[in-house]
């Protein structure tokens, strides 16, 4: 009887394996076989045996703990794996910490509703249904049984460890001869061992919630240890710093190529092709989610650790303006609360804070929402030397939520979360969500017309669309350029301008863009204070990274 009970555990984990780690795979299998150069068919047998030795490893690991426990765990292993495959299997989407901290983040009423439907629902309910009948209806030793078969016990750890012996070593000799291959072909890939690790479920939301876990805690710094450059520099502010307005417009999931004003086939951007004080340069992201992108875009080079948690360094470059006796404000469509405490704002508003205004009670919230602050925090501010944030929903997923009826101009749309899109309704949505931005980003504009005022646009990532891959949050040293290639644009009015030393170093933006020169989120820094027209004599401000520095 014992000996059956431990059969029978044995067994669970067996097929608890076979089903999360083989099953739920297959399409992502048979995808990686075709993406293969070389070695397809060895690597993936390999990764086929990783795959089923890793869930037998962990399965058997939380057989340790007792019954209960046991059951618990392998619930939640096989409930989240469904989940993930969900995701992966029907829309191509890389499961990694980018898209684990997004899914984590306080925005999680907008994640249900705008990623989550009904067929979600039904494929989790329906896929997870035979593993964890299995799992709770099968009889298991007791834990009081388990204690007085030591022999019983020391089998079971043997074989979870050869179970990890089956998951790494094969990973490590196919580790070696790609870069036996790699040398010999002078090339340089990314970790073989990795790449799996972030093909596959659980594999891969295991490790991107481990990097989540570590980076919370490595990360719950108080702002004042972290290195300040307004502490270490020394920073001259411009002759009209006093009248100056400084806005940043952080954009959401825009690709460049699906812009008019870059050259796009469609004219979705009619406001920005006929604004004579843009430039509209050829920006590419520092990473491929909202929260990581935050991280590296507005501090100094080497500001975010290269690590893929993204763990912060030094404080961003809008602490630097609030140190420097600008009074700021920030306002939001998202909820990354702890990049607004960190941006040092006078005070700030989230979506929701926005939406109970009077103003906007029973109104659908967008992003013109936005437009209001800003109007109402310059009139607050008459005198100048004022920095607002307006961060952006953009054009984040679903987009066809992200437009009034009245920007619908490409048809047919992309209605649902449920519908059955083509990769054309959903590029039409896409576009659509681009010529209202056109529109927010005018409407900005039209604010600071009269005013000392420069304001700068950049998208945190781009956004995949295509019948093979959809979304953003793909690991950035296996992202596709798509979810890299974002605009980065500057506006100047008139009155800034005018100043001889701002018009030199707008017409260096103006060649930059006509040039089509890269520009890169990491280099916003310097070029944000360098643009707005500051100085650093001891190094402050990197004049080799200032896309305004005049030779």
């Amino acid at each position: 009887m014992k000996r059956l009970l431990f059969l029978t555990q044995y067994r669970v984990c067996c097929f608890i394996a076979f089903y999360t780690g083989i099953l739920l795979n297959l399409p992502i299998f048979l995808r990686r076989f075709h993406q293969l150069h070389y070695d397809a068919l060895l690597s993936i047998a390999i990764e086929v045996v990783a795959a089923f030795a890793l869930v037998l490893f962990t399965t058997l690991l939380a057989s340790l703990a007792g019954r209960l426990l046991f059951r618990v765990l392998t619930s939640l292993l096989v409930v989240f794996s469904v989940a993930a495959s969900y995701y992966m299997i029907f829309f191509n989407v890389d499961i990694g910490y980018g898209i684990i901290a997004a899914v984590m983040t306080t925005d999680s009423f907008d994640l249900s509703r705008e990623s989550v439907g009904w067929d979600f629902g039904v494929w989790l309910g329906l896929v997870s249904l035979l593993p964890l009948l299995i799992l709770w209806l099968a009889p298991l030793p007791e834990a009081a049984l388990r204690r007085r078969n030591g022999g019983a016990i020391a089998r079971r750890i043997g074989v979870m460890l050869a179970a990890g012996l089956c998951c790494w070593l094969p990973l490590k000799v196919m580790g070696e001869h790609q870069d036996n291959l790699d040398r010999q072909h002078n090339r340089m890939m990314a970790s073989y061992g990795g790449v799996v690790a972030g093909t596959y479920s659980p594999s891969n939301w295991l490790s991107g919630m481990g990097l989540l876990a570590y980076s919370s805690w490595s990360q719950a710094e108080d702002s004042r240890k972290l290195f300040d450059p307004a502490a270490h520099f020394t920073y001259k502010p411009p002759k009209d710093a006093d009248s100056l307005y400084i806005v940043f417009v952080i954009g959401e999931s825009a690709r460049r190529d699906h812009m008019g004003v870059y050259g796009y086939q469609r004219d979705n951007t009619p406001y920005l092709d006929k604004e004579p004080n843009l430039a509209a340069l050829q920006g590419y992201s520092c990473d491929t989610s909202t929260k990581l992108s935050l991280r590296c875009m507005f501090v100094r080079e080497g500001g975010a650790s290269e690590a893929p948690e993204r763990t912060l360094k030094e404080m961003n470059v809008f602490s630097v303006l609030k140190k420097q006796g600008f009074s700021s404000e920030l306002f939001a469509m998202q909820s990354e609360a702890w990049f607004y405490n960190k941006a040092l704002a006078d005070d700030y508003a989230l979506r929701e804070a926005i939406q109970s205004e009077k103003r906007n009670v029973g109104k659908p919230i967008d992003d013109m929402a936005l437009v209001s602050e800003l109007k109402d925090s310059v009139e607050r501010h008459p005198q100048g030397k004022h920095l607002v944030i307006l961060h952006t929903k953009g054009s984040h997923y679903l987009y066809t939520e992200r437009y009034p009826r009245s920007f619908a101009r490409y048809q047919p749309e992309c209605l649902g979360i449920d519908d059955d899109c083509t990769t054309q309704q959903m590029v039409n949505s896409y576009d659509n969500s681009l010529l209202y931005t056109d529109y927010v980003l005018e409407q900005v504009f039209n604010q600071l017309r009269d005013r000392n005022a420069i304001v700068f646009y950049a998208s945190d990532h781009g956004e995949s669309i295509s019948q093979n891959m959809h979304f953003h949050g793909t690991p950035r040293n296996q992202a596709p350029m798509a979810q890299r290639s974002v605009p980065i644009m500057v506006w100047a009015s008139d009155k800034f301008l005018q100043h001889p030393d701002h018009a030199a170093a707008f017409n260096q933006l103006k060649k930059m863009a006509q040039d089509k020169t890269p520009v890169f989120h990491e280099k916003l820094y310097d070029s944000l204070l360098g643009c707005a027209g500051f100085t650093s004599p001891d190094g402050g401000i990197n004049q080799l990274r200032n896309w305004c520095h005049v030779p």
